[in-house]
């Protein structure tokens, strides 16, 4: 199974966060995780390209500057999960933390759990398995995928800035295998090529580290897809997969979060 989870947090104080809160978030994760498994949470923490979680920053929020916390304010963020093990894990951890009424702290930010859901109360949680997916109308020959927050594929020491078919479905298609008891045929990254960008909507966004930054786009793209059934069938399910995987660099620190927005018909 496949999972994303909203947290929702109360503020106890008035702070502000400076830098990137997304990377805040992935050091609380792994404090968590380390509580509970201290070898998985090494693990986690290996250099392994494809990782089996994401993280968010606060939802909603510009992640290119500062945010000031307000005291009983509530904040969101995600986790995705890609294995059961984990999303067990991780949920019995926080349900402890909400029950003890322990506080998580992001720099000098303390928070309270205010709730925690997996269900559909909001837009961006839910979960699905390996089945669902295949078992989907997969036979749309357009795809629009709305990036959210910068995206970006890192190729050696290049950062590749743009939404590329080939570079996105081949994140998708890397980390799906990885992952999924179903396979996709591995040979399709030659045909990812062959897609084509119909509509591009997008601009250039900063993200801000300690001493560094990163660069990718936000925006929605709309992709066609060749008259290939194959092809076809594996772009419709890796559009939908992408809300829990992500896509591209850094998805474990929050960029590349998107979601498959389909067309009324």
């Amino acid at each position: 199974m496949f999972y994303s989870a909203t947290i929702q947090l109360k503020a106890l104080n008035n702070s502000v966060i400076d830098k990137y809160i997304g990377k805040k978030v992935h050091g609380w994760f792994f404090k968590v995780m380390k509580e509970v498994d201290e070898e998985l949470s090494a693990a986690l923490h290996s250099n392994l390209p494809d990782k089996a979680f994401t993280v968010s920053s606060f939802i909603g929020h510009d992640v290119s500057k500062p945010i000031e916390i307000q005291e009983d304010k509530i904040y969101t963020i995600r986790i995705t999960l890609l294995s059961d093990y984990l999303f067990d894990l991780f949920t019995s951890k926080i349900f402890e933390t909400k029950m003890l009424e322990e506080q998580l702290k992001l720099e000098d930010a303390r928070f309270s759990v205010y709730s925690f859901s997996v269900g559909d109360m909001n837009k961006w949680s839910g979960y699905t398995s390996e089945e669902a997916l295949f078992q989907m109308d997969n036979t749309s020959k357009t795809i629009t995928i709305k990036f959210f927050t910068p995206t970006c594929f890192r190729i050696g020491d290049l950062h590749l800035r743009e939404p590329e078919p080939d570079k996105v479905f081949t994140s998708l298609l890397n980390k799906f295998n990885t992952y999924s008891k179903i396979k996709l045929d591995e040979n399709l990254k030659e045909k990812f090529r062959e897609i084509e960008i119909l509509k591009k909507d997008v601009i250039q966004k900063r993200v801000y580290f300690s001493n560094f930054y990163i660069q990718g786009f936000v925006g929605t793209v709309k992709y066609k897809i060749p008259e290939k059934p194959a092809l076809i069938e594996a772009v419709n399910i890796l559009s939908r997969f992408a809300f829990y995987s992500g896509v591209g660099y850094k998805t474990t620190m929050g960029l590349g979060q998107v979601k498959r927005i389909d067309e009324e018909k």
